[in-house]
Order: structure tokens, then C-alpha cells, then sequence
């Protein structure tokens, strides 16, 4: 069939009047698109309100019940006795009270486990106390595998500071917000007594200046009370719209070319006068309807909920929106309105069934959904490269908008990203679905005929997607209880090994070339022994700019990182055996192997290596390991490319995780440790020579496809 040309503006009118009709005749799509949000709105807020009462009465009428436990338990019974009749006596009349009574209980610690009562009041004497540290700082060692040498530095810890008075401990379940709200009013009223005590010590003494006139310190927020309901709702506002118009525009675009190839009515459709571009583009404007819809449809709901105020909202709910706000959401929002819709019908297109299509939508849904996210990081601002990252920019702008800040170079950078890539995703759209065996299920071609080897390049993508999915469940779900070795045999031998034995075999693959199991120069070894600490410590400098400008992370956050890898408190060996062999092992026979070897017909050199270089980042589950991870997976990717073989970077790999494990288990590097300047320089120098190197001797990757492949880029 040949490709009609396009042009006609009736036919296109046409063809969206038509997409428009069938829309509307999908009650599921109503229902997601238009019904969904009206109801949704309404409804989170009238039980957010609801739910707030009903928990902020709870709390105040529930009885707390406590124990007293300890050999200091008659003081201890004293000072609770006198800091409940601090909280009787409050003058505060806004400050609901709340009641405490004491329970008689043989086991207070089980009755605290099992919800009989809401806390525990511990009172230990010094030695008790003293006791008990050291036997909880013994515990801590035993657990974390340590030897007599650190015994006797967690003996020594517990003596530092030894306390001269008798001291209170309060136990409370955290997952309980009445045992949690027992403990912090309870210990604020010991903490106000104690205050007290030490004044009157004070004022018995002679001080001559009343204590309650040093270091007076008073505390105010500047920040109203519509900013603070902004950025709460500024939070969550990109995220759920996102959620809608992938749900809305998914049933749209499953049925506009998928459902249609199984109905059979796609090719009734190609024999009429209407160009193939033309079938595309009023099928991606139905598509972006159903996204404006939803965009829409929920800035009237702030516009009427939060704006009007028609209904009595949450105090957290407090939002103060002009009408030059609702529009300036609307504008950032179109942009990832037509970004859904391209990727979405691009995925339908290539699914040939409505299976097919769902196996593909979970992991582009958390594509696009753990950008979006991108607002609700710590110290994350819109002025700053994270403006120019597509959907991570628009979400930050939007919590930017919600609290009437308009830094408006970045806000129209973050809509020029977006807008970018949306306009990239459609043109790559209306190209790729223009070629005959995506778009008509009755145009097979010879891979679809021949199946096998020949079959595998338009499934690998499929398959690690699946193997993401595995991937992301296990470490969400499972990670805490499997440890660091854990972790590492189920994710690397069974997902990834495993994966790539079954792609193998289920697609007839010959495994040496799979794997790029092939000999290389030997001028190459020399480069990777020059380029690995190269490539480490560009890397590293990367890392530091992805922080300081894209993702600025938490300390803390890095620290829980180094403590998950460093923290198990494993022998050098085993690190190195975990951290270091097995992933340069593994990991690079799954993705530069298996998946290289799929992309080598669908992609050009360049698109191979960020191709590869992405998904190895995505994989890593982490935002701020995103880009440098990618990183390293596009020179990982072009080092096989440029060799042939995977044996060089399975070394490479190997060299980079070793650098990065020994110096921090030696002691040699430290959080504080400052790089200079002049040493990322030099690992960016190191890193082109050694590529320089491969380059001179290299032997191109075999069966590559030399030419730009018909519909991608």
C-alpha cells in the first residue's frame, strides 16, 4: 500500500470528528476523564475534612493509658503525677486537654505491643540506667557482627557522660497516633517541668535576673497560611493530574490502533483518501483531548473549591489562586498534556494486542510518574537545572505557581523543556507509526514471519521492562529482609542472569554472540586500567553536579546509601565479591550484553549507547544515582561497541566499583574528603585518552545497522 500524502485539512477535520465521536461513545473514557475528576475532587477534600475532625476529636477524647516501671518508679510516678497537673492547668484555652490514667499491668511492655495501653514510663536509677545502655550498645555490636575490640568500644561509649540524676524514659509505639500523641504531650510537659524545677533552683540561689528573660526565644512563621496549603497541594497536583491523563489517554490509545488491528477495522480505515499522517495526527489529537480534558477539568475544580471556596476546606487546605495562576497552570500543563499522548499512541502502535499494550504501559507509567515527583524532593528549586529536565521541571513550576512565586525565566525554561520533548515525541510518533507493520496488523514483515533471532529486537525492550518491574518489587518489598548479599544474588543471578538465559533460549540466540564473547586487542587492557579511575572520578564530579543542580540530595540520604553498601559491616573480600565481581560480571551480560546485542538492528551507534546508558540508570532505583549511572552505561556501551567484546568492561566495571568501595572501607576517604578541582580535570583528560586508545585499535561490533532506522529520529 503506498503512503498517501497529506495535507488535506478537511480529511484531518474529518478524521478528528470521527476520534472525537468514538470518545465520547467509550463510557470509560467519560468516566476516567471528565466524571473522575469532578467527583474526585470533592470527595478527597469532604474526607480530608472529615477524616481531620474525627481524628483531631479522637485524640483529644481518648483516656491515654500508662504504665510506671522501673526501681525508680515511685519518683517516676511523682514527676508524671506533677506534669499532669501542668497540663490541667494550662491557661492556654485553645490547647484541647487531655487525659492520662495509670494501668496496673504484669507486662507492660507486651501490654504496650498489643495496644492495651499507650506508653511506658521508664524510671531507672544511674546504674540501671547505665546497664541497660550497655547492654543495648552490646546488642547494636552483636547484630552489626563485631568483634571483642568493638565490645569494648560500645562499653566504653556507654561510660562517656554517665548521667548524675535518675532518669525518665518514655516507649511509645510510633505506628499509633495515640500512643505517638501520648508520648509528645506527656514528655513536653516533663520537659516544661524540668524547666521549671531548674528555674526555682536558680531563683533560690540568688540569680539576679529572672529566668524567663535569658535567651528568650520566640518563634514565627512568615509564611501564610494560603503558601503553606500551596505548597501542600502543590505537591500532589502535578502527580494526579499525570495519573489521570495516563489512565484516561491509555484507554484512548489502546483502542485507536491496538484495539483496532485485533477488530480489523484499522485497514478499512487506510483505504480511504485519508493520508497515513493524517490517520496519526487526528488520532493524537484525540488523544491530547482527553489530556486537556482532564487539565481542564480540574483547574475549574480549584477555580470552584479552592478559589470560590464553596466548600468548608481543611486548615492544610488554606490556597489563594487568581485567575492569572489557573491559566499559568493550564499553560504548563499542556505541553506534558501532548508529551502523554504521543508516548501512549506510540505504544499502541507498536502493541499488536491489548495484552501487548499493558505490558508496556506499567513501566512508561512509572517513567513518567517518578519525575513528576520531582516537587516533593527536599531543598529542590526551580532555579536550577532541574528547569530544563522534562516533567521533573513542570512539577516543581507547578509547586512554584501553587505558592505565588513567578521566577519566570525558569518557568518558561521548564515549559520549553517540556514542550521540547513533547514536540520530539510527536514528530517521532507521526514518523514511526507511518511505516507498515506498526500501523496495519496485516503488513507483517520478515521478522514477524521468520520469528527467532530475528523477532528479538522488537522484544528485549519488553522483556526488561518485565525484568524492571521484578526488579523494582523486590528491592521495594524485600530488600530490608535480604540484605546487601541478599539483594545482590536475587537481583544479579536470578533477574539478571537468569533474564537474559531465558531471552536466550526462548529466542533461539546464539550465546557467544549474545554476550559479545569475543577476543579484543591487547592494546585495549591498557586502556582500561587508564580509563576506569578516569571514568570514576568524572563520574564522581558528576554526582557532585546533579546535586548541586538537578537533585540536590539530603546528607542524610547520601549517609543511609554508604551505610546500606559499607554498614553490614562485611570483610573486604565479600565486598569486593558482591559490590565489585558480580556486577561487573552480571550486570554487563545482561545489559551489554543481551540488551546491546537487541538494540544493534533498531538503533544507530549513538542511540545504542544512551539507549543502554538509560536503562542501566533506570534500573538503579535511585534519583540521584540517575544520571551518573547513565553515565557510566553510555561509555560501558560504546566501549563493547567500539571492541566488540564484553570482556573489557566486565575489567572496567570491576575497577570502578573496587575504586569506590576500598579507600571508603580503609579509612583513606572520608564525608569530609574535598576533591580538587584540577584531579576532575585530569580524570576527564585520562577519560578521553583512553577512549582515544580504543578508538586506534578498535573492531566495530558485528551486524550493526548502518543506517538511520525508518522512524526513529
Amino acid at each position: 500500500m503506498s503512503r498517501k500524502r497529506s495535507g488535506d485539512r478537511g480529511v484531518l477535520a474529518t478524521l478528528f470528528v470521527y476520534e472525537i465521536k468514538r470518545l465520547l461513545r467509550d463510557t470509560r473514557m467519560i468516566l476516567i476523564a471528565v466524571v473522575a475528576p469532578l467527583v474526585l475532587f470533592p470527595v478527597i477534600i469532604f474526607v480530608m475534612r472529615t477524616v481531620e475532625r474525627s481524628e483531631q476529636q479522637r485524640l483529644v477524647e481518648t483516656v491515654y493509658e500508662y504504665a510506671v516501671v522501673g526501681d525508680e518508679a515511685d519518683w517516676g510516678r511523682e514527676i508524671v503525677a506533677a506534669a499532669l497537673l501542668l497540663e490541667a492547668n494550662d491557661p492556654d484555652t485553645s490547647r484541647a486537654r487531655v487525659r492520662f490514667e495509670e494501668q496496673q499491668v504484669s507486662d507492660p511492655d507486651a501490654a504496650l505491643n498489643s495496644a492495651e495501653i499507650h506508653l511506658v514510663v521508664e524510671a531507672l536509677s544511674i546504674e540501671s540506667y547505665e546497664r541497660i545502655l550497655a547492654e543495648e550498645a552490646a546488642a547494636d555490636t552483636t547484630a552489626a557482627g563485631g568483634d571483642e575490640g568493638d565490645q569494648d568500644e560500645a562499653d566504653a561509649g556507654a561510660e562517656d557522660d554517665p548521667p548524675e540524676l535518675p532518669t525518665l524514659r518514655l516507649r511509645y509505639r510510633g505506628q499509633s497516633d495515640f500512643s505517638s500523641n501520648a508520648s509528645t504531650r506527656l514528655g513536653s510537659r516533663i520537659v516544661e517541668l524540668r524547666s521549671q524545677f531548674r528555674d526555682s533552683v536558680y531563683t533560690a540561689r540568688g540569680f539576679p535576673v529572672a529566668p524567663e528573660l535569658i535567651a528568650t526565644v520566640e518563634t514565627e512563621n512568615t509564611a501564610s497560611a494560603e503558601k503553606e496549603g500551596g505548597a501542600l497541594l502543590g505537591l500532589a497536583l502535578t502527580p494526579f493530574l499525570l495519573l489521570l491523563m495516563l489512565t484516561g489517554g491509555s484507554i484512548m490509545a489502546v483502542d485507536a490502533i491496538s484495539g483496532e488491528k485485533e477488530r480489523g477495522t484499522l485497514e478499512t480505515l487506510l483505504t480511504t483518501a485519508a493520508a497515513r499522517s493524517d490517520i496519526v495526527t487526528a488520532k493524537l489529537l484525540g488523544i491530547v483531548t482527553v489530556g486537556i480534558a482532564v487539565a481542564v477539568v480540574n483547574i475549574l475544580n480549584l477555580l470552584v473549591y479552592l478559589v470560590l471556596g464553596v466548600v468548608d476546606l481543611p486548615e492544610n487546605f488554606a490556597v489563594a489562586l487568581s485567575a492569572l495562576d489557573l491559566v499559568l497552570l493550564l499553560i504548563l500543563f499542556l505541553p506534558l498534556t501532548v508529551l502523554i499522548s504521543s508516548v501512549l499512541l506510540l505504544l499502541s502502535g507498536y502493541a499488536k494486542t491489548y495484552k501487548e499494550y499493558q505490558i508496556y504501559f506499567f513501566p512508561v507509567f512509572l517513567v513518567f510518574l517518578v519525575p513528576s515527583l520531582a516537587g516533593t524532593l527536599p531543598g529542590m528549586d526551580l532555579r536550577s537545572a532541574i528547569a530544563l529536565v522534562p516533567i521533573a521541571g513542570i512539577g516543581v513550576a507547578v509547586r512554584e505557581v501553587m505558592v505565588r512565586e513567578y521566577d519566570w525565566l525558569f518557568l518558561f525554561l521548564a515549559f520549553s523543556s517540556t514542550g521540547a520533548a513533547a514536540w520530539w515525541a510527536a514528530r517521532l510518533t507521526e514518523r514511526t507509526l507511518s511505516t507498515e507493520h506498526l500501523i496495519s496488523q496485516s503488513d507483517l514483515d520478515e521478522a514477524d514471519l521468520v520469528g527467532g533471532p530475528a523477532l528479538f529486537p522488537r522484544r528485549v525492550l519488553r522483556w526488561f521492562g518485565v525484568m524492571w518491574v521484578i526488579f523494582l518489587i523486590v528491592s521495594l518489598w524485600f530488600g530490608e529482609d535480604l540484605g546487601v548479599r541478599g539483594q545482590v544474588v536475587v537481583n544479579l543471578v536470578f533477574i539478571f542472569l537468569g533474564g537474559s538465559l531465558m531471552m536466550i533460549r526462548r529466542y533461539g540466540l546464539d550465546p557467544r554472540a549474545a554476550f559479545a564473547l569475543r577476543p579484543v586487542h591487547p592494546l585495549v587492557w591498557p586502556a582500561i586500567v587508564i580509563g576506569a579511575p578516569s571514568g570514576y572520578i568524572v563520574g564522581i564530579g558528576l554526582a557532585e553536579l546533579v546535586n548541586t543542580y538537578v537533585f540536590p540530595v539530603p546528607q542524610n540520604v547520601l549517609e543511609a546509601f554508604g551505610d546500606a553498601l559499607l554498614g553490614d559491616q562485611m570483610p573486604l573480600w565479600q565486598l569486593l565479591l558482591f559490590i565489585a565481581v558480580m556486577p561487573g560480571i552480571l550486570e554487563e551480560l545482561a545489559f551489554r550484553g543481551v540488551l546491546l546485542h537487541g538494540l544493534r538492528k533498531v538503533f544507530g551507534p549513538v542511540g545504542i549507547c544512551l539507549m543502554v546508558g538509560a536503562i542501566f540508570g533506570i534500573f538503579h532505583v535511585s534519583l540521584f544515582r540517575l544520571l551518573p549511572t547513565a553515565y557510566l552505561g553510555v561509555v560501558f556501551a560504546a566501549v563493547v561497541l567500539l571492541t566488540g567484546s564484553i570482556f573489557p568492561v566486565m575489567l572496567w566495571h570491576f575497577l570502578n566499583n573496587a575504586i569506590g568501595i576500598v579507600p571508603a572501607h580503609m579509612g583513606w576517604v572520608t564525608e569530609d574528603t574535598v576533591v580538587p578541582w584540577w584531579v576532575f580535570v585530569l580524570g576527564l583528560v585520562g577519560l578521553v585518552v583512553a577512549l582515544g586508545m580504543i578508538w586506534g585499535v578498535r573492531t566495530p561490533y558485528p551486524d550493526m545497522k548502518k543506517k538511520r532506522p525508518e522512524g526513529f529520529g
